[in-house]
């Protein structure tokens, strides 16, 4: 589904709250991930994320910061023209259901399970986490299993 020198890119919530709120412990690390594709010089395109993960980011940045900080993040990620937020249709929901019961003995959240088969359909082989889960689903995480410079 990618094209020639693309690399397909899965943004987490961890990493977009990280990125969001500036007082986050690794917001510096989540800031130069982001202006480094921003830039160019990490060359992840294109960008996911799900529906679920902003649900997720949403109701974290509520309880965390407050309403405004959080209607302001949705906005600004679903207006983004970097950013292609996906929705599981009813196969890919079953998809994740299966393995969620698969992995029975792990704590993956059923967002990250959701996220994992969606990202297989799209051939993204990278996770923007800071959730070493993903790599229990056998996805690299950005910016820790990659050689990246000042990040």
């Amino acid at each position: 589904m990618s094209g020639p020198g693309t690399t397909p890119l899965f943004v987490d919530t961890g990493a977009f709250f990280a990125h969001f709120v500036e007082n986050s412990p690794r917001h510096d690390r989540a800031r130069a991930v982001m202006d480094a594709i921003r830039e160019g010089a990490l060359r992840f395109r294109p960008i996911y994320t799900t529906g679920y993960v902003l649900g997720e980011l949403t109701t974290l940045l509520l309880r965390k910061k407050n309403h405004e900080k959080a209607a302001d993040t949705l906005r600004r990620i679903r207006e983004s023209t970097s950013v292609t937020v996906l929705h599981p249709d009813q196969s890919q929901f079953e998809a994740a259901c299966r393995e969620f019961d698969h992995f029975d003995d792990q704590q993956i959240s059923f967002v990250d399970h959701t996220t994992g088969v969606l990202a297989g359909e799209v051939d993204a082989e990278h996770i923007f986490a800071f959730d070493s889960d993903f790599r229990t689903l056998g996805f690299s995480l950005v910016p820790d299993d990659l050689d990246l410079p000042d990040t």
